[in-house]
């Protein structure tokens, strides 16, 4: 591999940390670049000495880009928000981070950019404004970088994911466990180590260029499925309720009002419609990589939302 030092744009985000870790185990040199360096420091352990460096990145800014690639052999973009806030614009972030990193990364020379975006991204009759800033972002990569390879992953779960978390922090809570209409939409849930395997497997394969992976778990769930696993794993016994979807989108948008929306109506959009990996899309087999059971990870972190907590001894294992 000719590839020395990689560039990760969001390197600091839940994506953005296991792929650091992973291209670091690699034997890599890994630039993180964030707008925020202070929420960053922690991801330099996820290397040797030395061999993680963090630099302040506003993709706003091309020139801060730029800088930030000047150097690297290979670029990853896993720069997302989950809702929009400020300044922080879905199509600032998304689309225009997406069309500064492919430019600089063009003009830089650069070998190869993988670009991170989810499944759902050639919907393009999509009306969801989070699915057409993830559209227009592929565009743009592809626009500037034509050998770009572009990763679509389900909802990706681990230890700090926000799916898993917050339901097993409603389980704890509330009287019930709600779900969006019937919760009969499907989703395949891909655990956060297997995406960091799949960018590096990328970078090792020359071949994997101008190609789109579809990410996916080894099963695929319903939401009412994933409600009733997370209740298992966290040993209570509480109903799954339909709340009808008009209701909880009306929630959402009130909800992003808040300064961190605990859900919006992008995302209540999104848990109506099926989250699952093309079949015959290349995937996480195509790239030699064993796809990691969400049963096998779950109890490492949802036992803190156990009865008595994760120190319960009486809690099953």
């Amino acid at each position: 591999m000719s590839i020395r030092q990689v560039t990760v744009f969001g390197g600091s985000g839940f994506l953005g940390r296991a792929i650091v870790r992973a291209l670091a185990q690699e034997g890599l040199q890994v630039r993180v670049a964030v707008r925020r360096i202070e929420l960053a420091e922690s991801v330099k352990t996820a290397g040797d000495v030395g061999q993680i460096t963090v630099m302040r990145t506003n993709l706003r800014v091309p020139n801060s880009v730029a800088t930030a690639i000047a150097g690297s052999q290979a670029v990853i973009n896993a720069a997302g928000i989950p809702f929009q806030r400020g300044r922080q614009r879905y199509q600032s972030v998304h689309v225009g981070g997406a069309k500064a990193i492919a430019d600089a990364a063009r003009d830089a020379g650069v070998e190869r950019l993988i670009h991170i975006s989810g499944i759902g991204a050639d919907r393009r009759d999509s009306t969801n404004r989070f699915v057409q800033s993830k559209i227009a972002a592929e565009e743009a990569i592809v626009s500037g970088f034509p050998s770009a390879t572009i990763l679509r992953p389900s909802v990706v779960f681990g230890p700090d994911d926000a799916m898993f978390n917050r339901l097993g922090r409603i389980a704890a809570m509330a009287p019930f466990v709600p779900v969006v209409g019937s919760g009969s939409a499907k989703v395949q849930p891909l655990f956060v180590g297997d995406l960091g395997q799949a960018v590096a497997a990328v970078l090792a394969r020359p071949e994997t260029a101008k190609t789109v992976f579809e990410l996916g778990g080894p099963r695929i769930y319903t939401y009412r499925e994933i409600a009733a696993l997370v209740l298992r794993e966290i040993d209570r016994h509480k109903p799954i309720i339909g709340v009808p979807a008009g209701l909880m989108k009306l929630a959402g948008f009130f909800a992003e009002f808040l300064p961190v929306p605990p859900i919006t109506h992008d995302q209540v959009d999104l848990l109506i419609s099926d989250n699952v990996a093309r079949p015959g899309a290349p995937g996480l087999a195509a790239l030699g990589i064993q796809t990691t059971a969400a049963e096998a990870i779950l109890p490492t972190y949802l036992d803190r939302f156990r009865i008595g907590g994760r120190y319960n001894l009486h809690a099953p294992a």
